[in-house]
């Protein structure tokens, strides 16, 4: 018998957990088994996190717990929170395992020994997507605010390139790392976005271009990228002098086209530092991508 998937929880009450322990009893007879552990349980190698951050200690523990390279979903009755992965309260059957499957990929993503490991994003027109997808693809061609409530406003404005936030850098990370659909960005008028700016500094949408393809992931590139493709850039960005192990890979790829492996193995960088480099060139619209390689092989 396959040994059942483990889930371990922190500051999770106990109603929530014979909610949890039911319904994935329940899913366990047509899909995949999961064991819910309580805090007082061993939860070494834990395959994901539960963190209540409605509960005082679960929200002041979260940016640690979400930042440790688990998968860590926060469960919460806030309609929006800074989370790559979140499970609403009262907690519904399908929710629960949609987000359990995304967060096995999450912890399954192991570097396999001839290639790269590639990101997966939802397909549908509503899909959940990382603030990278929908600016790269833009998403909205209007004046939108993302966040409030409990989190940080961010104003952007696509069509001026420039963007708005009172974020702390952790929080702005934490923003950039979560799944939001399309609809989830409320649109502005003129008027509203002059109100929620006001007193914020105006920056260059490109910067948190940038910053948002970084968050994408940690080794794993953009589905864009996947393949015997190689990549240029025509110029060194500016976003990539603040980084040494950044401008070291630009200054490669401005010389030759190269592919992902032949730039990890030229630039003596991290994997997880080319991973980021290409996918935060690729959302900014930087890379120029050759693919007639990958269509030799499958040719």
């Amino acid at each position: 018998m396959t040994e059942p998937y483990r889930l371990s929880t922190q500051f999770v009450s106990p109603k929530d957990l014979r909610v949890l322990r039911s319904l994935l009893s329940l899913s366990g007879a047509t899909g995949a088994q999961w064991e819910v552990l309580g805090e007082g349980d061993d939860s070494a190698g834990s395959d994901a996190l539960l963190v209540d951050v409605d509960h005082p200690d679960g929200a002041a523990a979260w940016p640690d717990l979400s930042s440790d390279g688990s998968a860590a979903i926060a469960l919460t009755r806030r309609r929006q929170f800074a989370a790559q992965f979140l499970l609403q309260k009262p907690i519904r059957a399908q929710q629960l395992l949609r987000l359990l499957e995304q967060a096995l990929k999450t912890s399954e993503n192991p570097e396999p020994e001839d290639g790269w490991p590639i990101l997966v994003f939802g397909v549908d027109e509503d899909a959940e997507l990382p603030l990278a997808e929908h600016l790269r693809g833009h998403s909205w061609d209007q004046p939108v605010l993302i966040g409030g409530d409990y989190l940080p406003e961010l104003v952007l404005d696509p069509g001026a390139g420039v963007w708005y936030s009172s974020a702390s850098d952790r929080e702005l990370a934490h923003l950039l790392r979560r799944k939001i659909r399309r609809g989830d960005a409320r649109r502005i008028s003129s008027a509203d976005m002059v109100e929620h700016i006001n007193g914020l500094e105006q920056q260059n949408l490109a910067n948190l271009k940038w910053r948002a393809g970084l968050a994408l992931s940690s080794g794993a590139l953009h589905p864009d990228l996947a393949g015997e493709v190689r990549f240029m850039l025509p110029q060194v960005p500016l976003q990539a002098l603040s980084d040494t192990a950044y401008s070291r890979q630009a200054r490669i790829l401005i010389r030759e086209p190269l592919t992902a492996e032949e730039l990890l193995q030229h630039a003596l960088a991290e994997r997880s530092d080319v991973a980021e480099f290409l996918n935060a060139c690729h959302s900014c619209g930087f890379l120029l991508i050759d693919r007639s390689q990958d269509r030799g092989a499958h040719g």
